[in-house]
Parts: structure tokens; C-alpha cells; sequence
């Protein structure tokens, strides 16, 4: 009966979706994945997909026929065909996986994670689509999409997804494999956990609570989580020398964080990192443009002492040692005749002056707008006032556009001025008048707290929760 009524979906999809719809099907071995994408209306014109995948596609038909297409810039034209038409492809994982690029794919046990555009190939007009996914009996799909009712009779081997309508080029990771998709509530929210490897059940649960915790931590900041769902991957590593050596967000379909774990620590050793609230803290902001990192990475780098002091993590003293540790390293890092802007277009080479320039921006941000408001606003209700109104996920920012807009939400020129006065700097942003108003006295790179000074209560409310999400 299955069978019937998927062919009806495909011979039909115009009548019961608005919109393309996908067919992906994996192999017994999840080796292999097949699609058959058909366009309601016209085709696109272009689909994109990885410049790395043609040596792993098995055949690519266009209304059944084989086709070579022109193919660059990860972008594949495709030939003129009538309405509602529909284009077959298939890839395989396994070989992708062999060939070493975990960038694009990679195995882990029964399982494979791989870049979403090495198969899962769309136009960049931001249609419609449903994505219809069969599996084999006990396997399961980890994506960034937003998955539609189950009918409850199924066996769990068909599932539906709609993905956000991001750029095409926003790239994606999906898993599959017989790995156990874990539900995570956050508040209103929820986050979809899959830990790709063969890692003990004990420690999946440690890493459930060590997500868990974190996101109630960082949800914080608005009272809530800021999305309303979002992808997470675990993708244990073995022994290490940092507890994550590698993690980061990823929008393409939907919110995502990726993290690389030594899986061999305990769970004590997950919390004290503070890679987590840095990579979730990423999603307090919408998509920043790459040319603004030095704002995503800043607005991250801040929150991920502030937060940590929040939620008893790290003591007040200890949140500001590790600011001003870091404040120290972007110092070092700055170098006579270059930028901030000119360091972020710099590449990685500049990571310390780039993330810890954004930082002291937003400790000076949050410091005026708690001095000129008395208290009444604050970064934590900037960002929440801006998650209110501006969260198109398809949407990247600009951070004089970002700017712009917390200028407006807030009523004060506080971000603007900010902007003018460090972007086009060659120094680092001078936080010695902040550490003077707070009452943060650095001496020989120690921190003491000086509770006579005129903003201790401000410094003190920046480091303090004042209400706490539960987690489960």
C-alpha cells in the first residue's frame, strides 16, 4: 500500500503540494543515495551542488534521458524542458567517503555526514519544496529542515521535511545512519541531537545533557531559545588534546552546530568547555556576512565568558579574567597600518585581532546601553528586540545594516558610533575608560574587582542571570 501511494505523490505533485518535491531514497547500506526532483511549473534554471561531486555522481537524467551538464562555480545548468518536469540523480556516499575530503563527506561507523549540496542540489530562487525521504528498516536522517507530521501508522522509514528558504549556496550537513535523532525542549523550542559514531549509550546521554544545558544557558538572553529548532551534530573524534577541537554553525536549510568531541571525557569536562556557548551563542545574531565576521565571532567571543558566569559556570572575577585574557590576545595580534576591517578580509591568520575586537565592542556596547538607559536595556534586550522583529532565516546581514537596525530598536546611536570609531581602526578598541567605570582593575594580566567604582552595579548585572530556563 506504501508503494502506491508514494507513486501517486510523484506522478502527482502538483495536485498535493504546492511546490517541488524531492523523492530521495537511500540504500540498504545507506551507501547510495537516489533522487528524483520534480519542479512544479518550470524547471530551474540552474541547480547548485559541490564542485567536488561529479566524481562520485552514478548518472544525472533529465525526464529519463542522460545529460552532461556544463557544471562551474557550483553551479550546474540544466537543459530547457517542459513544465512540471522532473530531473534523477544518484550519489554515492561510500565512495565520497573514501576519497579522504571531509569537508565534503565522511563515515563514522554505520554512518555517513555529508555536505548537503554533494546530493542535495536546488536552484537559488528559494522555492518550495518538500522532501519526501525513504529509508531502510533502523536507519534514521539528521538535517537542518523542519520535518512535517509523521502519519501515525508509519513505520518511521518515510519522514517529510521542508527546508528554510536560504541561499542555495548556504551549505548544509546531513547524516544518516542508525544513529537515535534525540529531542532536546529548550522552553518553546526544541534541538534535534544525533551523535554519528559508535559512542556508548552513557555517553550520549552526557552529551544530550551538555547540549541541554548549554542552550538553556544561552537561550537566557531572550528568555527562550533564539530559534525554534535547530539541527545538532555530535561527531565523536576520539582522544584529544581540546575537549572540542572543532565546531561550528552552519544555516543552509535551517540553524545547525556541528561539534568534533573527544568522546573518552567525562561529563565535567563538556561543561567546563566553553566551546558550546560560543558556537550557540552564534544564533543570538542572524546571518552575518563573512566580511563582517569580526561582529558573529565578537558577539560569540563576549557571551561565551558572560554566560558562563551566568549560569555558575565561572565566578564573577573568572568571567572578567577570561574577557580581559582575551582582550590581551587581540592586542597582541594588531598590527600598525591594518584595519579591522582589512584583518576579517585577512583571513584566519587574524583570528585574535578579529574576535576579540568584536568582543570589547560588545562589552562597550552593552555597557552604554545599561549607563544611558539606568538599566532599563542592555545587549541581552537589544538582540531579543532584534530576534522579534528581523529573523529571516534567508537573510544575511551587513553589520552597518545590523547597526543600524539595534540603533533603532534600542532609540541610541550607541552600535553606529561603535562601528565608525573601530571598523576603519587600526588599533585595538581601547577598553581602559570601560575597565575604569566598572571597577575592573588589571594589573600584571590579573583582574581585581573594585566595588567603589561608579559602574560595579552595572559590571555585576552584566555577569548575573536574572531569570533561568529550565532543561529537563
Amino acid at each position: 500500500m506504501l508503494k502506491i501511494v508514494w507513486s501517486a505523490l510523484l506522478v502527482l505533485p502538483t495536485l498535493l503540494h504546492a511546490g517541488d518535491r524531492y523523492h530521495v531514497v537511500f540504500s540498504k547500506n545507506l551507501d547510495t543515495v537516489s533522487v528524483e526532483a520534480c519542479y512544479d511549473g518550470a524547471p530551474p534554471e540552474y541547480l547548485y551542488r559541490s564542485d567536488e561531486a561529479e566524481p562520485f555522481v552514478d548518472y544525472l537524467l533529465a525526464n529519463g534521458q542522460p545529460f552532461d551538464p556544463p557544471h562551474r562555480y557550483g553551479r550546474m545548468r540544466v537543459p530547457e524542458l517542459p513544465v512540471n518536469s522532473c530531473l534523477k540523480w544518484q550519489v554515492d556516499l561510500g565512495r565520497a567517503a573514501e576519497a579522504l575530503s571531509h569537508r565534503l563527506a565522511l563515515s563514522a561507523g554505520d554512518s555517513y555526514l555529508s555536505n548537503g549540496n554533494l546530493w542535495f542540489w536546488r536552484d537559488d530562487k528559494r522555492r518550495n519544496i518538500q522532501i519526501d525521504v525513504e529509508l531502510p528498516p533502523g536507519a534514521a536522517l539528521s538535517a537542518p529542515w523542519q520535518q512535517l507530521p509523521q502519519d501515525p501508522d508509519s513505520d518511521g522509514t518515510f519522514l517529510s521535511f521542508r527546508p528554510a528558504a536560504t541561499p542555495a549556496s548556504w551549505t548544509s550537513r546531513i547524516a544518516v545512519g542508525t544513529f537515535r535523532v534525540r529531542e532536546i525542549p529548550v522552553a518553546d523550542s526544541h534541538l534535534r541531537l544525533a551523535v554519528i559514531g559508535e559512542v556508548s549509550e552513557q555517553q550520549q546521554q552526557r552529551f544530550a545533557q551538555w547540549i541541554g544545558e548549554t542552550a538553556v544557558s544561552v537561550g537566557a538572553v531572550y528568555g527562550k531559545f533564539p530559534q525554534p529548532e535547530a539541527q545538532v551534530l555530535v561527531v565523536p573524534v576520539g582522544p584529544q588534546r581540546e575537549v572540542v577541537p572543532w565546531a561550528h554553525v552552519i544555516r543552509g536549510g535551517g540553524p545547525a552546530v556541528e561539534f568534533f568531541v573527544d568522546e573518552t571525557l567525562d561529563l565535567s569536562s563538556l561543561r567546563e568547555d566553553w566551546t558550546a556557548t560560543h558556537e550557540f551563542s552564534h544564533l543570538l545574531l542572524p546571518a552575518v556576512s563573512s566580511a563582517d565576521r569580526w561582529l558573529s565571532e565578537g558577539l560569540a567571543s563576549y557571551y561565551q565568558s558572560v554566560l558562563r558566569a551566568r549560569d555558575g559556570r565561572l565566578s564573577e572575577r573568572e568571567a572578567w579574567q577570561k574577557l580581559h585574557g582575551g582582550f590581551q590576545r587581540g592586542q597582541a595580534a594588531t598590527r600598525d597600518g591594518v584595519d579591522l576591517a582589512a584583518a576579517t578580509r585577512g583571513g584566519w591568520g587574524n583570528v585574535m585581532r578579529v574576535y576579540w575586537s568584536g568582543a570589547a565592542m560588545m562589552l562597550k556596547a552593552d555597557t552604554q546601553l545599561r549607563m544611558r538607559s539606568s538599566g532599563r536595556q542592555s545587549l541581552d534586550s537589544a538582540l531579543a528586540n532584534l530576534q522579534a522583529c528581523c529573523f529571516d532565516p534567508g537573510r544575511s546581514w551587513s553589520a552597518r545594516e545590523l547597526f543600524a537596525e539595534l540603533d533603532r530598536l534600542t532609540g541610541y546611536h550607541v552600535f553606529s558610533n561603535l562601528y565608525r570609531e573601530h571598523v576603519p581602526d587600526e588599533n585595538f578598541p581601547d577598553v581602559g575608560p570601560v575597565y575604569d567605570y566598572l571597577g575592573l582593575v588589571a594589573e600584571t594580566g590579573m583582574v581585581s574587582l573594585d566595588h567603589r567604582a561608579p559602574g560595579s552595579r552595572i559590571r555585576t548585572s552584566i555577569m548575573r542571570l536574572e531569570e533561568q530556563l529550565q532543561y529537563d
